[in-house]
């Protein structure tokens, strides 16, 4: 543990890294005034380079979508490997969570997000060696590029929202907690716009930018003041929330240090293992609504439509290009998480899923009427445009709900001791289920028909809006310590 007193002098605080690459200690009087006021500027800067790894992760997720269509014009996959390369990065990414649970308390937050930055790089190296070199290379290099790829997605599925709902201030943690799906849909986006424009090779170095830049700038941003002060370095957590919080005087977040130590201090005192999951009610209770949320965002049938879209597209018949109609979706993704975060402040994450839900069975069920119409044989050319409308609404629905919510919910349900534990189980099950269904969807279309798929994902929407509305209690501007007074069934002063 730190030396007595080391947090509550300011001489005591080491020289941490800044954004601007100094060394001086963070609100030293001699380089500020001490007025005592604090800003949020810091925090949504260290959020939104955190999310650089999200962003990295959203290249990888739709690599597929614009490339598949080439390779195949290309001869260079079978029908057979097609599913394949859609899923496996699925498959990987049920694994990445473990090992992000591993490293997380081990090395901390910081390191293990550099570990999937760097993985992540690794992976886009294997696809561009085993496509460049597609004669003497197999192809089989590419599934193993998929699978690891899938591995750093689904650790920063973990430990982004881990990360960012320790640094968050209550009154804007599940905005910033929606900044994933933001930069997830950007990273969607970049495929979009430039898959199908560019050859095999300029899309994997122009996927590999945001990684990189990640690598440089989240070298400045601070650990954790949570996993800091569960080290015992009590001084660096003082000034990593200080930075965050852009005080000019370590006293300002003196109290909210105070109750990071005191909650910190109780969860040591508590047994970690995984069976306390199911034993402590507040424990089951955070575990059950994490992964219900993330069942119903995976059943809503968003990795069939991120992976699918160019196909879907084609399949309709739709009037637009199918590659001009996945930029449209690209486009909606990211105009729709961007506008998530101030929504989400504003009427907070309970009320937000139950409108996603709501907004994303109405269009999904439109969109199987419409299959359903044009697999009777009945003439729907005049109705070309109506899927890309269905399937704008739903991605704008997904997006100011069940796309971001759920991992800003698993970000903030956990006390500090089984957080690692807990966002280790809630990813993965959330990939096993987005495996197995991107997996089945060719097989769910060819053998029920198109109508019936989308009709299935409307009908877990209706179950999804169900489960929020009974079982999930608003959390709206709690502090940590709060939110496991509520689900732990302790009396709470809410705040106003």
């Amino acid at each position: 543990m730190a030396s007595k007193g080391d947090h509550n002098t300011e001489a005591a605080l080491p020289a941490h890294p800044v954004p601007d690459g100094g060394d001086k200690p963070l609100g030293s009087r001699s380089t500020m005034a001490s007025t005592g006021k604090t800003s949020n500027c810091n925090l949504y800067i260290a959020c939104c380079v955190c999310n650089l790894a999200s962003f990295a992760a959203g290249n990888a997720l739709t690599w597929r979508s614009p490339t598949i269509s080439k390779m195949k014009d290309d001869n260079l996959i079978q029908t057979s490997q097609e599913s394949w390369v859609g899923s496996l990065i699925a498959l990987g990414a049920s694994v990445g969570p473990f090992v992000s649970g591993f490293l997380i308390d081990r090395i901390g937050r910081k390191k293990t997000l550099y570990l999937n930055a760097v993985l992540i790089i690794f992976s886009w190296i294997l696809i561009g060696v085993a496509i460049t070199g597609f004669e003497s290379i197999p192809f089989e290099l590419i599934y193993v590029g998929r699978v690891l790829a899938g591995v750093a997605a689904g650790s920063c599925y973990a430990s982004i929202p881990m990360y960012i709902g320790e640094i968050a201030e209550d009154s804007v943690r599940g905005a910033v907690g929606s900044l994933l799906a933001f930069f997830l849909c950007g990273g969607f986006m970049l495929e979009y716009l430039v898959g199908p424009y560019v050859n095999y090779l300029a899309l994997i170095i122009v996927s590999c930018a945001a990684p990189i830049a990640f690598l440089v700038l989240f070298f400045f941003m601070p650990e954790s003041p949570y996993y800091l002060l569960a080290q015992g370095r009590n001084a660096e957590a003082m000034r990593a929330l200080q930075w965050l919080r852009g005080a000019d005087d370590a006293s300002v977040v003196q109290k909210e240090v105070t109750d990071m130590q005191n909650s910190v201090t109780e969860s040591a005192s508590q047994k970690s293992g995984a069976i306390e999951l199911v034993k402590s009610k507040g424990n089951f209770k955070a575990l059950y609504l994490s992964c219900g949320l993330v069942a119903f965002q995976q059943c809503s049938g968003i990795n069939v439509i991120l992976f699918y879209s160019e196909q879907i597209f084609r399949v309709t018949g739709a009037a637009l290009s199918p590659a001009i109609c996945s930029i449209i979706i690209g486009a909606v993704l990211v105009i729709s998480g961007g506008i998530a975060a101030p929504v989400t402040s504003l009427f907070g994450i309970k009320m937000m899923l139950i409108v996603s839900g709501v907004g994303m069975f109405l269009s999904e069920a439109l969109l199987g009427v419409y299959f359903f119409f044009k697999d009777k044989g009945a003439d729907v050319s005049s109705l070309s445009s109506a899927p890309i409308i269905f399937m704008v609404a739903y991605i704008v629905a997904y997006c100011l709900g069940f796309g971001p919510l759920p991992w800003a919910v698993m970000g903030e349900m956990f006390p500090p001791n089984m957080k690692a534990k807990a966002s280790a189980i809630t990813a993965s099950f959330c990939w096993i289920l987005g495996f197995i269904i991107t997996l089945g969807f060719n097989s769910v279309a060819i053998s029920l028909g198109m109508a019936s798929a989308f009709w299935i994902f409307s009908g877990f929407c209706v179950l999804a809006i169900l489960f929020i509305v009974l079982l999930l209690p608003d959390t709206r501007g709690l502090s940590l310590q709060e939110i496991q007074d509520v689900l732990n069934g302790r009396p709470v002063n809410r705040k106003k």
